[in-house]
């Protein structure tokens, strides 16, 4: 039978709660994901062990021990884990989850186990993570495909277009020639040049004087 000081505490002592919020996570592939949980109903002088796992079998993520009032920074939890870390701030944890991928889609739950004063296990409601394809990334690559695959086309137009413009303005080449050479005006035309007497004849003129006046 039990004693008097062993079962008051019992009878004092209250139930040991999880909670789990959100419910759901969507993200995208590539973005660190933040799984939080509170502990409820706890000692202040408790001590727990806390593990993160994955709904499926797919084993424990993260396992540590916590005082209960002793704060966590965000630490690595194991090698079989890696880059998950977790962080404790009384009375709630952060499970940290970098570079998801589509196949970190899941249900993760948070369990707590009360050591010391008492054994005592509770489990969270769970949150449904989702990882959805990043913007950017294998939508990137369809867009580009899809780009490289109209842009001989769209190429070849352009090249078209401007051999039509070229071809096109050879036809009026006139209309520019008549603007960068035209016809000069008669009336503006330098005089001619004077002729120059040759200086034979003068001289010779000038030797046998003035022709006689024609006879009648």
């Amino acid at each position: 039978m039990w004693g008097l000081g062993v079962l008051i505490p019992l009878l004092g002592a209250s139930a040991l709660r999880v909670i789990q919020a959100p419910g759901e996570a969507q993200v995208a592939a590539g973005d660190t994901v933040a799984l939080r949980c509170q502990v409820e109903e706890a000692e202040s002088g408790a001590l727990l062990r806390m593990e993160w796992v994955r709904d499926g079998g797919l084993g424990v993520l993260c396992a540590t021990r916590l005082d209960f009032v002793t704060p966590l920074p965000l630490s690595p939890c194991s090698a079989r884990a890696p880059g998950v870390q977790l962080a404790w701030h009384p009375p709630r944890a952060t499970l940290s989850l970098p570079q998801v991928q589509g196949n970190d889609s899941g249900r993760y739950l948070c369990q707590v186990t009360l050591e010391i004063p008492r054994y005592s296990t509770a489990t969270g409601n769970g949150t449904e993570l989702s990882v959805t394809p990043a913007v950017g990334g294998h939508q990137a690559v369809l867009l580009w495909g899809l780009v490289g695959g109209l842009g001989g086309p769209a190429l070849l137009l352009g090249m078209a277009l401007l051999g039509y413009r070229c071809s096109h303005r050879s036809s009026d080449t006139p209309i520019y020639m008549n603007g960068m050479f035209r016809a000069r005006d008669p009336t503006k035309l330098p005089p001619p040049p004077k002729l120059k007497h040759n200086l034979y004849e003068q001289e010779l003129w000038q030797a046998q004087g003035p022709l006689p006046p024609p006879r009648p």
